[in-house]
């Protein structure tokens, strides 16, 4: 059916935007997205039994979820600028952002439900790592990292906030999906994105989190975190705080320094 592993890649992305189009438009949805941004993970290399020691013990690795695996494909939909601009101010998350979020997270399964048809379409085989959001509720470490993923997928670096820093900036939702299409996987960036880890400079995502999540040697206190944000699902519905990604050089773009 494909001559070469570009044209599957191109055909999965063209897909995935149509879906994302249709599936706004069916279901009358108020969030507003940039195009969203692909890529391919290996999924047989050593970094997830990496991950084992990075993140957690608990993690999983691909073929927890499909023995005979190649790739893992990470897809980042970025929100439109405005969603960002009205989380900028406040302490709480502004319903805008909370509706962005649950609205990304029910798309995200529809089309990898889609996506995992299509590769049976297609004589392959497909499958969500579920559940997508899984916790090690011990350690507050996630059981499948959709940052890790998307960097091995070289979507991004990470920033001083542990979000990663996409062509699309950091302001959005990540997804995965497990695969054995014949692809070739991407490669995590070498070059640093981070103005803090490459200059010193900005730290202005740490300075905002709302509830001082960060010490003075900028380290992450996770279950700080970890309670407002289940503080914010009984508020507002939807465990979404996004303080740390507005407002910054990063937000909607790469960053660049300026002497």
């Amino acid at each position: 059916m494909f001559d070469d592993t570009n044209k599957i890649k191109s055909t999965i992305y063209i897909n995935i935007v149509d879906f994302i189009k249709e599936y706004k438009k069916k279901n009358s949805l108020k969030t507003e997205w940039k195009q969203p941004i692909t890529g391919f993970a290996d999924a047989r290399g050593t970094f997830y039994q990496s991950l084992k020691k990075i993140i957690s013990p608990t993690h999983y690795i691909p073929q927890d979820f499909l023995s005979d695996c190649t790739v893992v494909l990470s897809y980042f939909l970025p929100f439109e600028n405005d969603i960002g601009y009205r989380n900028e101010s406040g302490h709480d998350p502004d319903p805008v952002w909370i509706t962005a979020y649950i609205e990304t997270n029910r798309l995200f399964s529809a089309l990898n439900d889609f996506l995992i048809d299509l590769c049976k379409k297609w004589g392959y085989f497909a499958v969500t790592p579920a559940p997508a959001g899984m916790i090690d509720k011990e350690h507050i470490y996630s059981n499948w990292s959709q940052r890790h993923v998307a960097y091995a997928a070289g979507l991004g670096t990470f920033g001083l906030n542990n979000m990663l820093i996409t062509d699309q900036g950091t302001c959005g939702r990540f997804y995965s999906l497990i695969t054995n299409l014949p692809v070739q996987s991407d490669q995590p960036l070498q070059e640093e994105r981070c103005l803090y880890k490459k200059a010193g400079v900005c730290g202005l995502c740490v300075k905002q989190c709302p509830i001082h999540a960060f010490n003075s040697d900028n380290e992450f206190d996770r279950k700080r975190c970890e309670a407002y944000l289940a503080e914010l699902e009984q508020r507002f519905g939807g465990d979404a705080c996004g303080k740390c990604v507005v407002g910054l050089p990063c937000t909607y773009q790469i960053p660049e320094l300026s002497y």
